[in-house]
């Protein structure tokens, strides 16, 4: 297998990111900062191998592009270009999915830190490749393979119910529906609708309990709907609404269009 210095360098700084933080978590300071120099020394080392002919941001390339921004590894020129950068290539293949097994679980999460639109555009387009490709042709699982679970011999193509496509469903909870764990007993709640979507539900049987988030739009506004497990609490972000803190129980908002 042929080495790949920018997937390597990029995996290295992730890896020794994670480290520094177990460490600082343990106690260990001095295995932390030995951890904190790796990392920043690879992030420097990757800031200067996209420099280079070889492996430039400036590519059509959505791996490229999402796995730099996803990992924080640029600097912040760069990242401003890159972000720039991965809307254009989206344009340039149709706002369809290009990414491969590592980068695929990521590339919601900065395309919705770019614009949430970008994020849902490239989700709702039906084209192959593209998740809702899959549903036209039948699917009630996210397949491994676009074109189906046959080949054209009728053999089998791959895995039905595959991680690399279906990472995109952690997306659908935390970031459409907008659940995320904040800690002991607490939750924040920041559910982002968009697109053409009119409505989306999600619930999580976590340690805690049944936490459920849903949002339904019309022509006048987005009705939000919440449910908070016993004994715990949220901080509800909704759009155009200061946070607030909700307590256990079932919580409703409606905010009319243009707040």
């Amino acid at each position: 297998c042929a080495p790949h210095p920018e997937v390597s360098t990029a995996y290295t700084a992730y890896v020794m990111g994670i480290m520094t933080q177990l460490a600082k978590r343990f106690g260990n300071e001095a295995d932390a900062a030995l951890f904190g120099e790796y990392h920043e020394g690879c992030r420097k080392a990757y800031q200067e191998l996209v420099t280079t002919e070889e492996y430039p941001l400036d590519t059509d390339r959505q791996a490229r592009l999402v796995r730099p921004l996803a990992l924080d590894l640029l600097t912040e020129e760069q990242a401003d270009f890159a972000r720039n950068r991965l809307i254009r290539a989206m344009e340039s293949y149709g706002w369809r999915l290009g990414t491969g097994f590592l980068s695929t679980p990521m590339i919601l999460d900065v395309l919705s830190d770019i614009d949430i639109g970008a994020a849902y555009r490239l989700l709702e387009n039906e084209e192959i490749p593209g998740w809702l490709s899959m549903p036209k042709l039948g699917a009630t699982t996210i397949w491994e393979s676009w074109e189906g679970p046959y080949n054209k011999q009728g053999a089998g193509a791959g895995s039905l119910n595959h991680y690399s496509k279906g990472a995109m469903c952690e997306w659908l909870f935390k970031t459409m529906c907008g659940i995320r764990i904040d800690g002991e007993n607490r939750f924040v709640i920041a559910p982002r609708p968009g697109g053409s979507l009119t409505h989306a539900e999600a619930s999580w049987n976590s340690i805690y309990g049944m936490v459920k988030s849903g949002w339904q739009s019309d022509e006048t506004g987005t009705e939000y709907r919440i449910t908070v497990p016993a004994n715990c609490c949220a901080e509800v972000i909704l759009p155009g609404m200061d946070a607030v803190q909700a307590l256990s129980g079932t919580h409703m908002w409606r905010i009319p269009n243009g707040h």
